[in-house]
């Protein structure tokens, strides 16, 4: 008898916690009323927040379905793990600056949640991820109040104290920084989308992250590395990012990170080193940028092997006095294109002798902030020219082992001139043999 009385309260358990419910009645007590991982499923409507979550349920939304904030507070709060949020649109929370706490539209302090296909906007922070781990963010979009309230806004996904979170397959635009990543490691951020930001990503003291096909394009600067090492950056593209001393990416303070593969278009800079060591840059390409790369004196012992400069103003700039940074590896070193002139008579694609890359619009940069708002005026190329020819430039790289394409070696100068007198000489010389012969 207790069996099946036990089995039938299960069942009706079951069926409470999965049947569609009513926004007649209030969310929060919906949610009081769902047993332990159970799930809990809205109809396409609205319901009033703000709400607590305390233990580990599912909440399911369909198309339409919103949970709206009193303007006051989060809108959703979990204290709780193994928490699931899908398909829902959540909105309307403080925006108050001068509270204790900086409201988000969902703060989690739990582990093991899920947050899958929501819509985050009219919050501070959108979704802040706090002092927890094994987090799952997939397909979340976040919107923020643009570029021109920025300081009266968070950021679009924060994570602060946390580690071993994944961070996916999401959308941010116009929040202050798209993804802000603060004391926390071993973290997964991969093919994300984040336009017209202050920074799309920005770490400070975050250590041993991967950071995956990611795009971060029109914001004032792509992603910013400070404080933090260990970081992988694979397969990222970055560009459009201008604006006042604009980059795609910098790093700042930072040591043992790899910047992998990935692409700089378009931007200001494309990558601003500052006060940094011993960072591996390898295979990236430097496509039509202001400066493709931007290295001051601070910033030493980095690698530099196998980036591809194409079409920059400037394809690096050394600020300062010299420092050392090596432009090879393994007997590789990089790609310059047509700009600068490569033989490769042995056809191994290695450059036979070492190139030297000069530059004058150092001196503009490091005198005058203003210089980087007139790289594409005609009048650099005019000044670049004119301290080409009285030989006042300044060596910015020296690459022992620069690599070439087969379709981008350039004829050697004198082989075309040299053609016919090769010719003529050889007639003559066959002429007289002819004659003595005779």
């Amino acid at each position: 008898m207790n069996r099946l009385l036990i089995l039938f309260v299960g069942i009706g358990v079951w069926i409470f916690s999965t049947l569609p419910v009513s926004a007649d009645v209030s969310l929060q007590k919906l949610i009081d009323a769902t047993p332990i991982n159970g799930e809990l499923k809205l109809d396409s409507q609205k319901y009033e927040g703000n709400i607590v979550i305390t233990k580990p349920i599912a909440i399911i939304g369909k198309k339409g379905t919103t949970i709206r904030g009193d303007g006051k507070g989060n809108v959703v709060l979990i204290k709780a793990s193994n928490v699931t949020l899908k398909n829902l649109t959540i909105e309307h929370g403080s925006l108050n600056r001068s509270s204790d706490e900086e409201y988000s539209g969902i703060r989690t302090m739990g582990e093991h949640n899920q947050f899958i296909n929501l819509v985050i906007h009219d919050v501070y922070h959108g979704l802040y991820i706090n002092s927890s781990k094994h987090n799952h963010v997939n397909n979340v979009k976040v919107t923020g109040q643009g570029t021109g309230k920025l300081g009266s806004q968070g950021n679009g996904i924060q994570l602060v104290r946390t580690s071993h979170n994944i961070i996916e397959n999401s959308t941010i635009a116009n929040t202050r920084d798209g993804i802000y990543v603060e004391y926390a490691d071993k973290n997964e951020i991969r093919n994300n989308l984040v336009s017209e930001t202050r920074y799309g990503l920005h770490y400070m003291y975050s250590n041993d992250n991967t950071f995956y096909k990611n795009r971060f394009n029109k914001n004032t600067g792509g992603a910013a590395i400070m404080h933090s090492q260990g970081i992988m950056l694979k397969e990222n593209q970055f560009s459009f990012n201008q604006g006042s001393r604009s980059f795609g990416l910098i790093i700042q303070t930072s040591s043992n990170n790899t910047v992998l593969d990935n692409e700089f278009y378009l931007n200001q800079r494309g990558i601003y080193l500052e006060q940094s060591t011993q960072n591996r840059i390898e295979g990236n390409k430097f496509f039509h940028n202001d400066i493709g790369i931007e290295l001051w004196t601070t910033s030493t012992s980095q690698v530099f092997t196998k980036n591809h400069f194409k079409q920059n103003v400037a394809n690096v700039l050394t600020i300062g006095t010299e420092s050392y940074n090596q432009w090879n590896q393994n007997g590789k070193g990089n790609y310059w294109g047509t700009e600068l002139s490569v033989l490769d008579l042995d056809q191994d694609q290695i450059g036979d002798s070492p190139v030297e890359y000069r530059s004058s619009l150092y001196k503009l940069v490091e005198e005058n902030e203003l210089a980087y708002l007139f790289l594409k005026s005609p009048a650099i190329k005019i000044y670049e020219k004119i301290n080409e020819v009285l030989s006042t430039q300044k060596v910015m790289v020296v690459d022992e082992f620069p690599l070439i394409k087969k379709d981008e070696q350039p004829q050697a100068p004198w082989i075309p001139a040299a053609i016919p007198a090769i010719l003529i000489v050889g007639w003559i010389f066959i002429k007289k043999r002819r004659s003595r012969l005779s």
